[in-house]
This record gives structure tokens, sequence and C-alpha cells, in this order.
């Protein structure tokens, strides 16, 4: 399969992206050329962070008084209700990226790979790498069916690099 293009659940902390939103658009524009961010809250101020770590594109939800994970995930399902799926949705393995992923796996009817650390697109489709065992042994798990795959990644899984990008789009 042939990752084009890849989102990223964001999130933002003293007004400036999370070193995991950062990891993971790192890992994420070594794999797909369109990368997208979605994110509560206004993205205006951190768009030109987001760019330079490889996202073209954020979606900011404004979530108002509603659970973050609530609307953040109906969002994202309604933009892919619309034609624009992604192949992969990676997420932070942390509280909020736990609740918006579980959220989303429940109306995409879709099983969520977790705790992983590397991902990658192979002959056979995406597939994420796990430590198990605690930690000894390393299971691959390759996945099927149609997109968007979703997966959830370990703190400190990639280290991140920014590419130089210009800022995001904010939509």
């Amino acid at each position: 399969m042939a990752v084009s293009k890849i989102w990223v659940f964001g999130q933002v902390a003293n007004g400036a992206p999370t070193s995991g939103t950062l990891e993971l658009l790192t890992k994420a524009r070594s794999l797909a050329s369109d990368v997208a961010v979605f994110m509560g809250g206004d993205a205006s101020a951190v768009a030109g962070t987001l760019g330079e770590y490889g996202a073209t594109k954020v979606f900011a939800v404004d979530h108002g008084s509603a659970l973050p994970g609530v609307a953040i995930a109906s969002a994202m399902k309604s933009v892919i209700d619309g034609g624009e799926s992604p192949d992969v949705v990676m997420f932070p393995q942390n509280y909020e990226g736990r609740d918006v992923m579980s959220r989303l796996s429940v109306k995409l009817d879709k099983t969520v790979l977790t705790n992983n650390v590397d991902i990658v697109d192979g002959p056979d489709g995406v597939a994420a790498t796990t430590p198990i065992f605690g930690g000894n042994t390393l299971v691959t798990a390759a996945s099927t069916g149609s997109a968007p795959y979703l997966a959830a990644f370990r703190p400190k899984s990639f280290a991140p690099e920014p590419s130089g990008g210009g800022a995001a789009a904010c939509t």
C-alpha cells in the first residue's frame, strides 16, 4: 500500500505544540507528503510550528463546552464522510489521545493499534511495531481492510526534527 495522506491528532500545551505532536509529525512526513493535524482550539498561533515539522493543513475544532474527545472525533468523522479520508490517523498514547482515538474507532468501526513505537508502509500494508513482555520482544502487526488505519504511539518513539516547511493552512 502506498500511504499518501496521514492525519495527526495534535495537542498544545503552554501555547506551543506538545513534543508528542512534533514527534508524530516528524514520523508522518517520512511516510506521506500530505500531513494534516486535527486539534482542539485555535490553531493560528501554532500553525507556523506545525508547518515547520511537516503539517500542510490544520483542522482546528472549537469544542466549546463539550468534551474535546467528543467534538474532535465527530469532526474527524465528518471530514472523512466528506471524502477527505486519510490512510492513517496517528495519536499520542496519552489520556486525550486515547479519548479521541476510541471515539473515532467506534464511529468508523475500525480497530486501533495501540502502544506502538514505530510504523512502516510495507508491501502488505501499514504495519505498526509494539513492544511486549516488558520490551523484550517486538511484535509487528499489519493493518488489514480499508483505510483509515488508527494507531497510537508511546511518547519518545520518534525524535522531533523540523523540516523547514512553511506555516500550515488552518481550516
